[in-house]
């Protein structure tokens, strides 16, 4: 505990006039970074800095925590005739209704928010230590493997064309248009998703123009602004119209090298997630002093105006913030993630559960075991609602099975909670076994609606209306290096179990785990705090619930004017 000789003991009379020498207690510093040696055990580290550094990197328990900023754009309104729900809407127009006893309005805050305050007068049962339990559900998981299998559609919201119905693992769907820039012939592809490619790529088509099938790409974006992730060309050199005219739809894989296309063609596929927790497993509270920056809407529903002819508060929407921390402890020792590599992330899974029935009944066609509809970014226009959304169709179904209760004659739906080992579906991703890298290319949404029999809102029964929202949440633990190693085929001591073996280069291939705490230049790592031999990652989660209708392209049609030229460039 360093040198006691260096301790200076001072009488207080000597620190000010009319101190008392009789010291009451001494602060002693803590300076040393070295413990004491055990005789003959060389295997204790000496320096304490080192000793940690090993514990750390040794260690594989994560135990996470986070906040939810829970924003709703609560804008579905309808009519009910149950009385519990219709004595308890936000209610438009009510002196209207006075008159025609038609109330119309919008389901409460109540029903969007994590932490419930009170239930439904006359409903089901509430109950308060409950209280984060009946409108959603948080997990923990991890992306096990994949689903090649996935049925996916694109409508262009830009053309107006629909690239009908695909596998996920025949690539990414477009939509052709013939172009002209700065005097030259493109044929532009206009992508659902990212498309992923740089300038040099190659692209391989679903179908052939004159016997080929395989192009290299000219060109990125268009005339609109940040195009370039959604919009890439190809220069016309001749090929005429043959499969290039306007309109054109097909899927394409993205090809590195043309002359190794067999380890250089990427892969696409829908992220499979494993639950970690059970759904009781989260501790969810409300943020004591935080608040979002929009306003909380509310008012007085005087007693006139109601059709119970009760006062109260009715609340539209809020600005809450939620914070959660899990129960438990995560040891990813020896989980793989869907490539079978060792697990750089965990994920925080939010999934509706909507227990007082507003939301949540299944399509009766079908006899779906889920009423939660799947899409992903591409599934969503701010001026029509896609196709995909048909609550009777079976493609956009997940593994989300719910359950019912019944009041008198009307039947309530909800998801049930889900238990750990329990599988979903994630988002659209590519992989390429020579870049040795993952990409998401599309995220995943669930829409959860309205249950027709309960709320009427004019929606159609295959689309009722409803929300989406994003389920998945990414929180690194681990990160591979923005660099690929490669080894000596006849040297595989200091190879990898992940590392991939190319035929083309005789060598292997792999990117390595940097260690915790080590963050290089372009912010890749992780430095997430260590104590109690477990790793604390802090999660913060933008939580919005939308409409339908919204542009999720990224791409906004506002063109860029080219310079003007004059005599003096």
């Amino acid at each position: 505990m360093g040198n006691q000789n260096e301790i200076i003991y001072i009488p207080g009379s000597k620190r000010f006039k009319g101190n008392s020498d009789k010291e009451l207690f001494i602060q002693v510093p803590f300076k040393s970074t070295q413990q004491n040696y055990t005789q003959g055990d060389r295997t204790v580290l000496l320096n304490l800095a080192q000793r940690f550094d090993k514990e750390r990197q040794d260690s594989n328990r994560i135990r996470v925590a986070g906040k939810i900023t829970n924003i709703i754009n609560n804008s579905v309104s309808g009519k009910t005739t149950y009385g519990p729900f219709l004595n308890d809407l936000y209610y438009l127009q009510p002196e209207t209704s006075v008159n025609n006893n038609v109330w119309k309005g919008y389901p409460q805050y109540k029903e969007f928010t994590f932490v419930r305050e009170e239930g439904i007068t006359g409903h089901t049962t509430f109950i308060p230590k409950s209280s984060s339990t009946y409108n959603w559900n948080v997990y923990l998981s991890y992306p096990f493997s994949s689903d090649t299998t996935q049925k996916i559609s694109y409508t262009s919201s830009r053309f107006g064309v629909n690239t009908g119905v695909s596998e996920v693992s025949e690539g990414i769907p477009f939509v052709i248009q013939n172009t002209i820039f700065n005097g030259k012939p493109l044929i532009t592809f206009y992508c659902s998703m990212r498309h992923n490619l740089r300038v040099g790529d190659y692209v391989k088509l679903s179908f052939s123009v004159n016997g080929k099938d395989t192009f290299p790409v000219y060109s990125l974006g268009d005339e609109y602004y940040d195009s370039e992730e959604r919009v890439f060309s190809l220069y016309n050199i001749g090929y005429g119209n043959a499969n290039f005219t306007d309109d054109t739809v097909g899927t394409f894989k993205r090809i590195i090298d043309i002359n190794n296309t067999g380890e250089t063609t990427s892969k696409y596929y829908v992220r499979l997630h494993k639950l970690l927790t059970d759904g009781d497993e989260v501790d969810l509270t409300k943020g004591g002093f935080e608040n979002t920056s929009f306003t909380t809407r509310r008012k007085l529903e005087y007693s006139g105006l109601t059709p119970n002819k009760i006062q109260r508060i009715s609340y539209k929407q809020g600005n809450q913030v939620f914070t959660f921390s899990f129960d438990k402890d995560i040891n990813i020792t020896g989980l793989k993630d869907n490539n079978s590599k060792p697990i750089t992330d965990l994920f925080v899974t939010i999934i509706n559960k909507g227990y007082m029935g507003w939301f949540n009944k299944p399509n009766d066609v079908f006899n779906d075991s889920s009423a939660i509809d799947i899409g992903w970014e591409f599934n969503f226009d701010e001026s029509s609602e896609d196709n995909w959304w048909n609550h009777a169709s079976s493609d956009n179904k997940d593994n989300i099975p719910f359950d019912s209760y019944t009041i008198g004659a009307n039947t309530f739906y909800y998801n049930k909670t889900l238990l750990t080992g329990h599988v979903i579906k994630g988002d659209i991703c590519e992989w390429n076994d020579y870049e040795q890298k993952e990409s998401v290319l599309s995220p995943l949404y669930h829409k959860y609606s309205f249950n027709p029999s309960i709320f009427e809102n004019n929606s159609t029964l295959t689309n009722p209306s409803g929300y989406a929202y994003k389920p998945h949440y990414q929180i690194p633990i681990r990160a591979f290096s923005d660099y690929i190693e490669n080894g000596n085929k006849n040297e595989i001591d200091n190879v990898p179990d992940y590392s991939y073996y190319s035929e083309n280069d005789n060598q292997w291939r792999w990117r390595d785990l940097y260690p915790y705490g080590f963050v290089d230049g372009d912010g890749v790592g992780v430095d997430n705090p260590f104590i109690n031999n477990s790793h604390y990652p802090f999660k913060e989660i933008l939580f919005l619930q939308t409409p339908i209708l919204r542009n999720t392209e990224g791409i906004y049609y506002q063109q860029i004017n080219l310079p003007i030229i004059d005599n003096c460039e």
